[in-house]
């Protein structure tokens, strides 16, 4: 009597317990598509929360076919677990091979205040890096370059600017090693217009801080003249 009991009650927490990794499977799979819209609108969430959010969708299909061993409906759970798991893997390596960071969070190499440079992953430029700025709970990209041994920032938002400070650095090609100088440049923070008098300070920072002027820039400032 003690023992069907004991093995009703077991059967009971294991229903809970297969009911509960089922739940967190179907959430975490919403979730992830949620994950993918953002990164499309180059949106990451901060502190790694959307790469939590992936591997725990990646891996609960994995976990609900090990906690349904003992579930009659250990065959149909399975099965299901098995689709998910392919369909989930799937699309991340897809979309890492079309350049997404799925699986790690990309380098930060550098911030200022409320603006930050990540490594931006690209088949054709491996020195391509994104400026994102911090909202809330939200990464946000504001543009792209291509720059290599970034050190530093400055960000001058009323200016629509930001200054790259990059040291020498040793680039590999074809017919040998090129030596690549230290690197002062001003770009273009947002792809946002800028108006005449930010053209001017732009004129006036360059060079009093003895900035290049980068190529986002450059048409800005022969239009001025």
């Amino acid at each position: 009597m003690q023992r069907q009991q004991c093995e009703g009650q077991k059967g009971r927490a294991w229903s809970w317990e297969l009911t509960i990794i089922m739940l967190i499977q179907l959430v975490s799979a919403g979730l992830y598509g949620l994950i993918f819209i953002l990164m499309y609108d180059s949106i990451h969430l901060r502190w790694g929360l959307g790469y939590a959010l992936l591997w725990t969708a990646l891996l609960s299909p994995l976990a609900l076919m090990i906690a349904a061993r003992k579930s009659r409906w250990k065959l149909y759970i399975r099965i299901y677990g098995a689709l998910m798991a392919f369909a989930l893997w799937l699309m991340a390596v897809f979309c890492q091979l079309l350049g997404a960071d799925i699986f790690l969070p990309a380098t930060c190499y550098c911030k200022d205040g409320d603006y930050l440079v990540r490594r931006t992953y690209d088949f054709f430029d491996n020195k391509k890096i994104g400026v994102y700025k911090v909202e809330d709970l939200t990464e946000r990209l504001q543009s792209t370059y291509s720059y290599a041994s970034l050190d530093s920032i400055k960000v001058y938002e009323s200016l629509n600017a930001i200054a790259f400070y990059c040291s020498p650095h040793i680039e590999k090609g074809p017919f040998g090693n090129n030596h690549i100088g230290p690197i002062r440049v001003l770009e273009q923070l947002t792809d946002d217009p800028l108006d005449s008098v930010q053209i001017k300070g732009v004129e006036q920072l360059a060079r009093r801080r003895n900035l290049k002027i980068g190529i986002s820039l450059v048409d800005y400032l022969e239009e001025n003249e």
